[in-house]
Protein backbone atom coordinates (compact mmCIF):
# COMPACT_ATOMS: atom_id res chain seq x y z
CA UNK A 1 0.00 0.00 0.00
CA UNK A 2 3.16 2.33 0.78
CA UNK A 3 4.12 1.68 -2.70
CA UNK A 4 1.26 2.25 -4.49
CA UNK A 5 1.20 5.49 -2.13
CA UNK A 6 4.05 7.18 -3.29
CA UNK A 7 3.58 5.69 -6.69
CA UNK A 8 0.21 7.90 -6.86
CA UNK A 9 2.04 10.75 -5.20
CA UNK A 10 4.86 10.78 -8.09
CA UNK A 11 2.51 10.86 -10.68
CA UNK A 12 0.25 13.73 -9.20
CA UNK A 13 3.54 15.72 -8.77
CA UNK A 14 4.08 14.69 -12.19
CA UNK A 15 1.42 16.08 -13.70
CA UNK A 16 1.26 18.94 -11.61
CA UNK A 17 4.93 20.06 -13.12
CA UNK A 18 3.77 19.38 -17.00
CA UNK A 19 0.52 21.48 -16.60
CA UNK A 20 2.25 24.31 -14.50
CA UNK A 21 4.79 24.11 -17.61
CA UNK A 22 2.11 23.78 -20.32
CA UNK A 23 0.14 26.46 -18.66
CA UNK A 24 3.10 28.98 -18.31
CA UNK A 25 4.47 28.19 -21.56
CA UNK A 26 0.94 28.99 -23.20
CA UNK A 27 0.24 31.93 -21.84
CA UNK A 28 -0.52 34.94 -23.81
CA UNK A 29 1.81 37.80 -23.52
CA UNK A 30 0.62 41.61 -24.52
CA UNK A 31 2.75 43.19 -27.42
CA UNK A 32 4.89 46.05 -26.23
CA UNK A 33 2.72 49.36 -27.69
CA UNK A 34 4.72 50.39 -31.18
CA UNK A 35 6.64 53.79 -31.36
CA UNK A 36 4.90 55.60 -33.31
CA UNK A 37 6.75 57.72 -36.24
CA UNK A 38 6.97 61.35 -36.38
CA UNK A 39 4.33 60.88 -39.65
CA UNK A 40 1.95 58.91 -37.36
CA UNK A 41 2.50 61.45 -34.59
CA UNK A 42 0.77 64.18 -36.59
CA UNK A 43 -2.12 62.38 -38.59
CA UNK A 44 -3.35 61.42 -34.66
CA UNK A 45 -3.20 64.85 -33.76
CA UNK A 46 -6.15 65.98 -35.64
CA UNK A 47 -9.02 66.26 -32.91
CA UNK A 48 -11.13 63.92 -34.76
CA UNK A 49 -8.82 61.11 -35.68
CA UNK A 50 -9.64 57.82 -34.59
CA UNK A 51 -8.05 54.39 -34.61
CA UNK A 52 -8.90 50.35 -34.22
CA UNK A 53 -7.40 47.46 -34.37
CA UNK A 54 -7.08 45.11 -37.45
CA UNK A 55 -7.64 41.37 -37.15
CA UNK A 56 -5.86 38.56 -39.21
CA UNK A 57 -9.42 36.63 -40.64
CA UNK A 58 -9.86 34.07 -43.32
CA UNK A 59 -11.95 35.20 -46.16
CA UNK A 60 -14.46 32.43 -46.42
CA UNK A 61 -15.17 33.49 -42.27
CA UNK A 62 -16.04 37.04 -43.60
CA UNK A 63 -19.67 37.56 -42.85
CA UNK A 64 -20.30 40.40 -45.42
CA UNK A 65 -23.58 41.46 -47.30
CA UNK A 66 -23.49 39.85 -50.59
CA UNK A 67 -23.54 42.36 -53.85
CA UNK A 68 -21.36 43.36 -56.48
CA UNK A 69 -18.82 45.25 -54.82
CA UNK A 70 -18.06 42.76 -52.15
CA UNK A 71 -18.26 40.15 -55.08
CA UNK A 72 -15.56 41.90 -57.15
CA UNK A 73 -13.70 42.47 -54.47
CA UNK A 74 -13.50 39.16 -52.93
CA UNK A 75 -12.74 37.58 -57.19
CA UNK A 76 -10.28 39.68 -57.23
CA UNK A 77 -8.65 38.35 -54.07
CA UNK A 78 -9.60 34.73 -55.25
CA UNK A 79 -7.58 35.30 -58.68
CA UNK A 80 -4.47 36.35 -56.39
CA UNK A 81 -4.80 33.37 -54.53
CA UNK A 82 -5.37 34.95 -51.24
CA UNK A 83 -7.38 33.18 -48.25
CA UNK A 84 -6.42 35.97 -45.63
CA UNK A 85 -7.22 39.25 -45.14
CA UNK A 86 -6.95 41.96 -42.13
CA UNK A 87 -10.63 43.49 -40.97
CA UNK A 88 -11.71 46.16 -38.63
CA UNK A 89 -14.96 48.11 -37.60
CA UNK A 90 -14.25 51.63 -37.33
CA UNK A 91 -16.63 54.77 -36.74
CA UNK A 92 -16.60 57.39 -39.39
CA UNK A 93 -19.25 60.27 -39.63
CA UNK A 94 -21.23 58.60 -36.14
CA UNK A 95 -21.83 55.40 -38.08
CA UNK A 96 -19.68 51.88 -38.17
CA UNK A 97 -17.66 50.85 -41.20
CA UNK A 98 -16.56 47.74 -41.80
CA UNK A 99 -12.79 47.73 -43.19
CA UNK A 100 -11.30 44.71 -45.14
CA UNK A 101 -7.44 44.90 -46.06
CA UNK A 102 -5.04 42.92 -48.35
CA UNK A 103 -1.89 42.74 -48.67
CA UNK A 104 -1.26 45.60 -50.88
CA UNK A 105 -3.27 48.85 -49.35
CA UNK A 106 -2.76 50.79 -52.53
CA UNK A 107 -5.10 48.53 -54.24
CA UNK A 108 -6.75 45.33 -51.80
CA UNK A 109 -8.93 48.16 -49.76
CA UNK A 110 -12.54 47.58 -49.24
CA UNK A 111 -14.75 49.66 -47.29
CA UNK A 112 -18.81 49.18 -45.80
CA UNK A 113 -21.18 51.60 -44.82
CA UNK A 114 -22.88 48.94 -42.24
CA UNK A 115 -25.74 51.48 -41.51
CA UNK A 116 -26.64 52.49 -45.24
CA UNK A 117 -25.61 49.27 -46.34
CA UNK A 118 -23.51 49.79 -48.80
CA UNK A 119 -19.88 50.01 -50.17
CA UNK A 120 -18.42 52.50 -52.34
CA UNK A 121 -17.29 51.50 -55.66
CA UNK A 122 -14.86 53.78 -58.19
CA UNK A 123 -12.01 54.23 -59.45
CA UNK A 124 -9.73 54.66 -57.03
CA UNK A 125 -12.25 53.49 -53.95
CA UNK A 126 -9.98 50.18 -53.94
CA UNK A 127 -7.15 52.24 -52.51
CA UNK A 128 -6.22 53.40 -48.58
CA UNK A 129 -4.56 56.26 -49.88
CA UNK A 130 -7.53 58.09 -51.81
CA UNK A 131 -9.83 60.74 -50.29
CA UNK A 132 -12.52 58.93 -49.35
CA UNK A 133 -16.08 60.96 -49.58
CA UNK A 134 -19.13 60.30 -47.00
CA UNK A 135 -21.52 62.50 -46.07
CA UNK A 136 -20.32 65.26 -48.20
CA UNK A 137 -17.36 65.31 -46.28
CA UNK A 138 -13.29 63.46 -47.47
CA UNK A 139 -11.90 61.09 -44.85
CA UNK A 140 -7.85 60.15 -44.85
CA UNK A 141 -6.84 56.75 -43.79
CA UNK A 142 -3.16 55.62 -42.49
CA UNK A 143 -1.81 52.36 -41.57
CA UNK A 144 -0.20 52.76 -37.82
CA UNK A 145 2.02 51.06 -35.43
CA UNK A 146 3.48 48.82 -37.99
CA UNK A 147 0.43 47.49 -39.82
CA UNK A 148 -0.86 46.37 -36.89
CA UNK A 149 -3.85 49.26 -36.75
CA UNK A 150 -5.52 51.96 -39.19
CA UNK A 151 -6.36 55.18 -38.30
CA UNK A 152 -8.81 57.92 -40.13
CA UNK A 153 -9.35 61.27 -39.61
CA UNK A 154 -11.67 64.47 -41.62
CA UNK A 155 -9.56 66.17 -44.42
CA UNK A 156 -9.38 69.34 -42.83
CA UNK A 157 -6.99 70.83 -45.72
CA UNK A 158 -7.93 73.72 -48.11
CA UNK A 159 -10.40 72.92 -50.98
CA UNK A 160 -11.13 74.06 -54.74
CA UNK A 161 -14.20 74.21 -56.73
CA UNK A 162 -14.06 72.14 -60.19
CA UNK A 163 -17.11 73.66 -63.15
CA UNK A 164 -17.78 71.40 -65.99
CA UNK A 165 -18.48 74.34 -68.64
CA UNK A 166 -20.33 73.94 -72.32
CA UNK A 167 -17.40 75.04 -74.29
CA UNK A 168 -18.93 77.45 -76.26
CA UNK A 169 -21.33 74.55 -77.67
CA UNK A 170 -25.55 74.72 -77.37
CA UNK A 171 -26.18 72.45 -74.56
CA UNK A 172 -29.05 72.17 -72.17
CA UNK A 173 -27.12 69.81 -69.73
CA UNK A 174 -23.62 69.30 -68.55
CA UNK A 175 -23.04 66.84 -66.12
CA UNK A 176 -19.94 64.89 -64.65
CA UNK A 177 -18.97 62.29 -62.61
CA UNK A 178 -16.04 59.49 -61.61
CA UNK A 179 -12.89 60.08 -60.14
CA UNK A 180 -9.50 62.47 -60.65
CA UNK A 181 -5.91 61.53 -59.40
CA UNK A 182 -3.30 63.98 -58.14
CA UNK A 183 0.61 63.98 -58.39
CA UNK A 184 1.15 61.66 -55.72
CA UNK A 185 -1.86 59.06 -57.44
CA UNK A 186 -3.87 60.21 -54.71
CA UNK A 187 -7.87 59.52 -56.21
CA UNK A 188 -10.83 61.59 -55.31
CA UNK A 189 -14.47 61.22 -56.18
CA UNK A 190 -16.28 63.95 -58.46
CA UNK A 191 -19.73 64.32 -55.79
CA UNK A 192 -21.32 62.61 -52.72
CA UNK A 193 -21.26 58.80 -53.83
CA UNK A 194 -24.73 57.75 -54.38
CA UNK A 195 -26.96 53.90 -53.21
CA UNK A 196 -25.20 52.34 -56.71
CA UNK A 197 -21.67 53.01 -55.01
CA UNK A 198 -20.71 55.60 -57.58
CA UNK A 199 -20.37 59.07 -57.72
CA UNK A 200 -23.45 61.18 -58.05
CA UNK A 201 -23.52 63.37 -61.64
CA UNK A 202 -22.60 67.19 -61.12
CA UNK A 203 -22.28 70.05 -62.24
CA UNK A 204 -19.39 71.37 -60.44
CA UNK A 205 -17.46 69.77 -57.44
CA UNK A 206 -15.46 70.65 -54.11
CA UNK A 207 -11.86 68.21 -54.31
CA UNK A 208 -8.95 69.03 -52.36
CA UNK A 209 -6.38 72.05 -53.48
CA UNK A 210 -4.22 69.87 -56.42
CA UNK A 211 -3.21 69.37 -59.39
CA UNK A 212 -5.18 66.88 -61.09
CA UNK A 213 -5.55 64.07 -64.15
CA UNK A 214 -8.76 62.14 -64.59
CA UNK A 215 -8.41 58.93 -63.23
CA UNK A 216 -11.98 57.59 -65.15
CA UNK A 217 -14.51 60.26 -65.41
CA UNK A 218 -17.91 60.26 -67.43
CA UNK A 219 -18.68 63.97 -69.10
CA UNK A 220 -22.69 63.80 -70.29
CA UNK A 221 -23.26 66.54 -72.34
CA UNK A 222 -26.78 66.19 -73.29
CA UNK A 223 -27.26 62.90 -75.09
CA UNK A 224 -23.97 62.23 -75.58
CA UNK A 225 -21.76 60.06 -72.71
CA UNK A 226 -17.89 60.50 -73.48
CA UNK A 227 -15.39 58.55 -71.35
CA UNK A 228 -12.16 59.99 -70.00
CA UNK A 229 -9.26 59.08 -68.57
CA UNK A 230 -5.41 60.03 -67.97
CA UNK A 231 -2.91 59.35 -71.18
CA UNK A 232 -0.15 57.31 -69.35
CA UNK A 233 -1.58 53.48 -70.41
CA UNK A 234 -3.81 55.15 -73.39
CA UNK A 235 -3.35 50.98 -75.22
CA UNK A 236 -1.89 47.94 -75.08
CA UNK A 237 0.52 49.44 -77.83
CA UNK A 238 1.69 52.43 -76.34
CA UNK A 239 5.04 52.52 -77.59
CA UNK A 240 5.97 55.88 -75.93
CA UNK A 241 5.56 56.21 -72.21
CA UNK A 242 6.06 59.95 -70.77
CA UNK A 243 5.25 61.46 -67.41
CA UNK A 244 1.87 62.29 -67.07
CA UNK A 245 0.30 65.87 -67.41
CA UNK A 246 -2.01 67.05 -64.19
CA UNK A 247 -3.23 69.81 -66.19
CA UNK A 248 -6.37 70.21 -64.24
CA UNK A 249 -5.23 72.91 -61.28
CA UNK A 250 -7.43 73.29 -58.74
CA UNK A 251 -6.81 76.38 -56.31
CA UNK A 252 -8.73 77.54 -53.52
CA UNK A 253 -8.98 81.65 -54.49
CA UNK A 254 -10.31 80.59 -58.07
CA UNK A 255 -12.59 77.64 -60.04
CA UNK A 256 -11.30 75.47 -62.67
CA UNK A 257 -13.33 75.38 -65.58
CA UNK A 258 -13.04 71.96 -67.41
CA UNK A 259 -15.09 72.57 -70.61
CA UNK A 260 -13.12 70.63 -72.77
CA UNK A 261 -12.79 73.06 -75.14
CA UNK A 262 -9.41 72.15 -76.87
CA UNK A 263 -9.27 70.75 -79.79
CA UNK A 264 -8.89 66.84 -79.89
CA UNK A 265 -6.26 65.36 -81.80
CA UNK A 266 -5.45 61.73 -82.86
CA UNK A 267 -2.46 59.69 -82.72
CA UNK A 268 -1.10 56.49 -84.18
CA UNK A 269 -0.31 54.64 -81.37
CA UNK A 270 1.36 51.43 -83.23
CA UNK A 271 3.01 50.96 -85.31
CA UNK A 272 5.88 52.90 -82.83
CA UNK A 273 7.89 55.42 -84.24
CA UNK A 274 10.34 53.54 -84.11
CA UNK A 275 9.72 50.94 -86.72
CA UNK A 276 10.27 52.54 -90.18
CA UNK A 277 10.30 49.52 -92.76
CA UNK A 278 8.19 46.77 -93.14
CA UNK A 279 8.29 43.60 -95.09
CA UNK A 280 6.79 43.21 -98.80
CA UNK A 281 3.26 41.21 -98.12
CA UNK A 282 3.89 41.84 -94.00
CA UNK A 283 0.48 42.49 -92.39
CA UNK A 284 0.73 45.92 -90.31
CA UNK A 285 -1.78 46.38 -87.31
CA UNK A 286 -2.84 49.66 -86.67
CA UNK A 287 -3.51 51.49 -83.21
CA UNK A 288 -5.07 55.00 -82.87
CA UNK A 289 -6.21 57.21 -79.73
CA UNK A 290 -8.48 60.34 -79.43
CA UNK A 291 -6.47 62.90 -77.36
CA UNK A 292 -6.71 66.52 -75.97
CA UNK A 293 -3.07 67.10 -76.11
CA UNK A 294 -3.38 70.22 -73.61
CA UNK A 295 -4.56 68.51 -70.67
CA UNK A 296 -3.06 65.07 -72.07
CA UNK A 297 -6.27 62.78 -71.81
CA UNK A 298 -7.72 59.85 -73.59
CA UNK A 299 -11.33 60.13 -75.15
CA UNK A 300 -12.32 56.61 -74.09
CA UNK A 301 -15.52 55.81 -75.28
CA UNK A 302 -18.36 58.27 -77.02
CA UNK A 303 -21.76 57.25 -77.14
CA UNK A 304 -25.45 57.74 -77.99
CA UNK A 305 -27.45 58.17 -74.84
CA UNK A 306 -30.84 58.20 -76.98
CA UNK A 307 -29.90 54.52 -79.05
CA UNK A 308 -29.44 51.25 -77.14
CA UNK A 309 -27.87 48.19 -78.79
CA UNK A 310 -27.88 44.82 -77.88
CA UNK A 311 -24.31 42.99 -77.30
CA UNK A 312 -23.13 39.94 -76.77
CA UNK A 313 -20.08 39.13 -74.91
CA UNK A 314 -18.50 35.37 -75.99
CA UNK A 315 -15.75 33.49 -74.26
CA UNK A 316 -12.55 31.99 -75.75
CA UNK A 317 -14.55 29.83 -77.49
CA UNK A 318 -17.15 31.46 -78.88
CA UNK A 319 -19.76 30.83 -76.29
CA UNK A 320 -21.86 33.73 -75.30
CA UNK A 321 -21.78 34.28 -71.64
CA UNK A 322 -23.40 37.67 -71.90
CA UNK A 323 -25.68 39.48 -73.11
CA UNK A 324 -27.01 42.93 -72.44
CA UNK A 325 -28.60 45.98 -73.90
CA UNK A 326 -25.54 49.18 -74.32
CA UNK A 327 -25.79 52.42 -75.20
CA UNK A 328 -24.84 53.07 -78.81
CA UNK A 329 -20.62 53.73 -79.15
CA UNK A 330 -20.32 56.04 -81.60
CA UNK A 331 -16.95 54.62 -83.22
CA UNK A 332 -15.24 56.50 -86.05
CA UNK A 333 -14.75 54.97 -89.27
CA UNK A 334 -10.74 54.99 -89.91
CA UNK A 335 -9.39 55.62 -93.80
CA UNK A 336 -5.54 54.17 -94.44
CA UNK A 337 -4.66 55.84 -97.59
CA UNK A 338 -1.73 55.96 -99.93
CA UNK A 339 -0.08 59.75 -100.57
CA UNK A 340 -1.47 60.15 -103.90
CA UNK A 341 -5.52 59.23 -102.15
CA UNK A 342 -5.77 55.46 -102.77
CA UNK A 343 -7.00 53.63 -100.22
CA UNK A 344 -5.40 50.88 -98.82
CA UNK A 345 -8.28 49.98 -95.94
CA UNK A 346 -10.35 51.47 -93.93
CA UNK A 347 -13.15 49.93 -91.03
CA UNK A 348 -14.56 50.43 -87.97
CA UNK A 349 -11.80 51.30 -84.88
CA UNK A 350 -13.74 51.13 -81.67
CA UNK A 351 -12.57 53.46 -78.74
CA UNK A 352 -10.62 51.69 -75.57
Amino acid sequence: MKALSLKASFILLFVTLVLGFVLTGCKKETPPPQELTAKEKQFLSAPDAVTCELEKIKISKLDLPKGPVASNFFYYMERQNRHYVKQAQITLANRPFEIILGFHPEREFYIYDMKKGFGPYWSGSQSLYSYHKFDNKFYEFMLIENGTKIAARPYTGPLGIIQFGKGGRELEKVELNGSLKNEDDIAVPVRVINKENWPNIATECAVPVGNYTPSNIYIHYDNLLIRISDNSTNSQYLSNRKDIVYGIQVREDKPYVLDFSNEPKVIINYPPNSQTSFSRGQEIKFAAVLIDPKLDIIIRGLHDKSVKVYKEFKDQNGKVVHATTLYKSLDPNVVIARADGEVIAEGIMPFG
